[in-house]
């Protein structure tokens, strides 16, 4: 199976998986999600999922150098992608902060940002799902003639009744998911900006 393309990223609330104990469980679960949408519009090829090498310590026996044993502690991969013109509702959301009049926002750097689940929809192949993310969204980007404004999302799997990452096969995915719209707020009904300002 090749797994290739990103079609959406896909937030909503964590999953439940108190009650699955096996695929179909996980599955099962994935169909209860509350208010799947799309994350946002991901930045083209900015998708990326890293996994760093395990830590390891060696034993040695004095004057031998092979250990007589290596222990290894393995790292859970990580998502990380980059979303589009972040509107002040997306900004609170994942960045932190506060709507500010609903055309607004405003953060002091303090505020907590929930865990969501995340998953990435590829276009073939195996989808990636993370139960129980914790989000760390910074804003990046140039502000000029050939700029754009950009959410740097990095999604660590954090720990679960179960996995706490998986990947299963598009087929298996739920149809909600697949085609999970992206949600709007006051400042994003949809339209697309005409580059006026009013």
């Amino acid at each position: 199976m090749i797994t290739l393309g990103l079609s959406k990223i896909v937030v909503a609330d964590p999953m439940d998986l108190k009650a699955a104990t096996s695929k179909s469980g996980v599955l099962a679960a994935l169909k209860t999600l509350t208010n799947p949408q799309k994350i946002g519009k991901t930045y083209k090829d900015s998708c990326q999922i890293n996994q760093d090498k395990s830590d390891s310590t060696d034993h040695f026996e004095e004057g031998k150098s092979a250990p007589e044993v290596h222990k290894k502690s393995r790292k859970i991969p990580t998502l990380a992608f980059q979303i589009m013109n972040p509107s002040p509702l997306h900004m609170a959301t994942y960045v932190g902060g506060e709507v500010q009049d609903s055309k607004g926002w405003g953060t002091d750097g303090s505020e907590k940002v929930e865990n969501k689940t995340i998953i990435a929809v590829t276009e073939q192949g195996l989808v990636f799902v993370i139960p129980n993310g914790d989000i760390d969204a910074t804003l990046s980007g140039a502000l000029s003639s050939t700029g754009i404004l950009l959410t740097d999302f990095t999604v660590t799997p954090c720990a679960t009744k179960q996995k706490a990452f998986y990947a299963f096969p598009l087929a298996d995915i739920p149809q909600a998911i697949i085609t999970a719209a992206e949600g709007t707020d006051a400042t994003d009904q949809g339209e697309e900006d005409d580059g006026k300002d009013t």
